[in-house]
């Protein structure tokens, strides 16, 4: 008897100091994988990889209530005046290249589709709240027509910061008109020490191309190598982070005609189409499904603005609103939405509530939101420039953003939206 229970003692050794080799072995080839992420970043993918998303869920909760707890009252440490850090580069040249041809969101070797007008498609059943105009500056080209930027946007604080809510142009111009503009505003009245940083971008001015990361979404095409092209980057204005992990996104993606997992009904869904175009919306209802013209749909959960209205706000709401982490976390959040006119914003912040986030995109005018990738690392927003010598120029939409300004540019493992300076109508 004592025989058989030390042998079964020794067996058990020898299975845990196996396990424990196999995880150190399987840890060791994450870090060496990485594309720079922090140390708790490696370990918390590599545990959802292996059936240990619950603990990387109950870890998380403990991190935002205790390490990372978001702080009540107070004023930001940075400024709403965006000239310090986005707006300024003396060597800056007057614009950016329009992309190549084919246009931005299409495969080297794909064909445009015939006929597509590169402008702003607006939102069906929405009224639009600015309209195109001429640019009340100078430009090479005056009359090519383009939106506005949208009101500033209310702060939910009594007493704003100077130029709190303004939108301020940033980043290169196309044909001498801003292309984009950025604020930062609260996104709610307790946690006032932090801003939400919202882009809004023209798409009469910009095209949207998807570019997949080398392993995310999982099993779909990688033309790419998870990198930016280098013929795009004398147009590139700005690119931000993609959406959850396939695995976690509660949807499907098609890209290029090739469906990689099925399209789910009823889930938010970004469509960006062959000629440069981006729509968001509910897939099934806002799209009927999949047509020769759309190049890339990522789904992404549900909808967390739907008509002008925040979801998360709906007292009935019982959606999870992250792959881990719920709704009530001050976590580093993002979301992609469009306002009625079709012109696209993008939050990506760090303190976000999930009704913080929709609620900073329902005060920006959007329509229709869907939720990108959340926690620090995976939320990530970049604007750029060019000097006169062609040399770009990258400055991080929130400055607390973690890692390299050029992260999208060279080869990543997830996706990424960029936005590219549009040619002229003929």
């Amino acid at each position: 008897m004592r025989r058989s229970l030390l042998a079964f003692t020794a067996t058990l050794g020898a299975v845990a100091v196996a396990g424990l080799a196999y995880a150190g072995w399987g840890l060791g080839q994450a870090f060496a994988d990485s594309d720079g992420e922090p140390p708790q970043v490696v370990v918390a993918t590599w545990m959802r990889d292996h059936q240990l998303g619950w603990a990387v869920a109950r870890l998380e909760d403990v991190y935002y209530a205790t390490v990372a707890r978001a702080r009540v009252g107070g004023s930001p440490s940075i400024s709403a005046d965006l000239g310090a850090d986005l707006a300024g580069d003396p060597d800056a040249g007057p614009s950016a290249t329009p992309a190549p041809t084919p246009i931005a969101g299409a495969t080297p070797t794909s064909t445009p589709v015939a006929g597509a007008t590169p402008t702003s498609t607006p939102i069906a059943g929405a009224t639009p709240t600015s309209t195109p105009s001429q640019s009340q500056s100078p430009s090479p080209s005056p009359s090519r027509t383009h939106l506005d930027p949208p009101p500033p946007i209310i702060s939910p604080v009594a007493e704003p910061e100077p130029m709190e809510g303004i939108w301020q142009p940033v980043g290169g111009k196309v044909d001498g008109l801003p292309a984009m503009y950025a604020t930062r505003v609260r996104a709610d009245d307790v946690h006032t020490s932090y801003y939400a940083s919202v882009l809004w971008i023209d798409p009469t001015l910009a095209t949207t191309m998807f570019v997949p990361g080398y392993e995310e979404p999982l099993g779909g095409p990688n033309p790419f190598d998870g990198a930016l092209p280098e013929e795009y980057w004398p147009g590139l204005l700005a690119n931000v982070n993609g959406g959850f992990r396939l695995n976690d996104s509660q949807g499907g993606y098609a890209y290029d005609g090739q469906v990689v997992r099925p399209l789910a009904k009823g889930i938010a869904s970004a469509v960006v189409y062959r000629d440069g175009r981006l729509e968001i919306g509910r897939w099934g209802r806002d799209f009927a499904g999949l047509t020769d013209d759309m190049m890339a749909v990522r789904q992404n959960l549900a909808l967390i603005v739907d008509k002008g209205v925040s979801r998360v706000s709906n007292p009935n709401d019982t959606y999870v609103w992250g792959g881990t982490t719920d709704k009530e976390s001050m976590a580093w959040r993002s979301a992609i939405g469009q306002r009625a006119d079709g012109s696209i914003l993008y939050v990506g912040s760090p303190f976000l509530s999930a009704a913080g986030l929709a609620d900073t995109m329902v005060r920006a005018g959007a329509q229709r939101a869907m939720v990108l990738d959340m926690n620090d690392w995976w939320t990530a927003g970049f604007i750029f420039r060019h000097r006169r010598n062609g040399e770009l120029v990258c400055r991080k939409l929130d400055p607390s953003i973690i890692g390299d300004c050029e992260r999208f540019l060279h080869r990543y493992k997830r996706d990424s939206f960029h936005f590219l300076a549009r040619a002229a109508p003929d």
